[in-house]
């Protein structure tokens, strides 16, 4: 009984609790240091069953996403995954910006989109398709994006371990793509109730996974503050500044393609998995980075509380057109 209760709110869950609990988890294990230090060994696992249970999710047929995609797809993705990073470089140059602070964006810029876009498509009333196109190809173009633009700043501090890399590689992106096509495989064999159940329990599960990274992220963080909150309040502006730059930059870019489009290019490009980047590449951009990622996060973490603040006050429709089953996971 308890299990179909899970099941039959989850929709909720997914368009109102679960951005309250991101929001009041985040706040708590940086006010609660013990608890982002109990999950943090769970940082990495939990990502891990994020990406698998999202994959599983995103679509009823994984690999179609990544061979028969959305043609818009392609435009989004080449002011995503290439513009903005060689806009990243030459900005940061141009402005001198520190090395490691240079990086740290960099790594933001390189990173593939969020897996909660779709959800979040979803609540600004376009077809959630698109997203899932883009959040799909966009972390499959990340082991490139990753090598092509870090090895551009090489000379920076950003040493990468090739052999390294294309390990974490497989770990966190091709064994859950391989893990998500064989579940979908089997969820799809089973009765219709019985896979009603399956994607719910999945959904789920990847909520679950969500908010214990959401929580294990931000081991270090009230240290960090405590001991260098001037470096804590650079890294939030870092990351604010990415995305309100980002925002600007892609609406100006796609305002004339129509307003499901260019709203799927601002949430694919602003909301990044820089999470996913730190599993890869590791302490390759500094040991600050952990605590850059983490604090990252919080705009991110805290917009779709904004954006169901925003659809109660009228200003977001409520009413959702999405016709695909939309990913509860970030």
């Amino acid at each position: 009984e308890l299990f179909s209760l899970m099941l039959k709110s989850q929709e909720t869950a997914t368009s109102a609790i679960v951005p309250v609990m991101l929001a009041v988890l985040v706040c708590a294990a940086v006010v609660f240091p013990p608890l982002s230090a109990f999950a943090a060994p769970l940082v990495f696992p939990s990502l891990f069953l994020l990406l698998t249970f999202s994959l599983s999710l995103s679509t009823d047929q994984p690999v179609s996403v990544l061979t028969r995609p959305e043609p818009s797809v392609w435009g989004i993705m080449l002011w995503q995954m290439a513009f903005i990073p060689l806009l990243v470089i030459f900005m940061g140059w141009a402005f001198s910006l520190p090395a490691d602070l240079h990086l740290m964006v960099l790594a933001t810029a390189v990173s593939g989109s969020v897996f909660a876009a779709p959800t979040i498509a979803h609540l600004f009333k376009i077809n959630s398709r698109l997203p899932i196109n883009g959040v799909v190809l966009s972390t499959f173009l990340m082991p490139v994006t990753v090598l092509v633009f870090g090895k551009a700043l090489g000379g920076d501090g950003l040493d990468i371990s090739i052999s390294q890399y294309a390990s974490r590689v497989g770990v966190f992106l091709l064994t859950p793509l391989f893990l998500s096509i064989f579940i979908n495989w089997l969820v799809k064999r089973l009765p219709a109730r019985s896979k009603k159940q399956a994607f719910g329990a999945l959904r789920i599960g990847a909520v679950a996974a969500l908010l214990i990274f959401a929580v294990g992220i931000m081991d270090g963080v009230a240290e960090k503050i405590e001991s260098d909150p001037e470096r804590v309040i650079i890294f939030l502006l870092l990351a604010v500044s990415f995305a309100l730059a980002t925002v600007i930059g892609t609406v100006a870019l796609f305002w004339s393609v129509g307003w499901d489009l260019m709203v799927a290019a601002a949430i694919l490009s602003v909301y990044r998995n820089v999470g996913l980047t730190y599993a890869l590449i590791g302490t390759a951009a500094g040991h600050d980075f952990a605590i850059y990622v983490a604090i990252s996060q919080v705009p991110m973490f805290l917009s779709p509380l904004l954006i169901h603040l925003l659809k109660m006050l009228g200003l977001v429709s409520a009413d959702a057109r999405s016709t695909t089953s939309d990913v509860p996971g970030g």
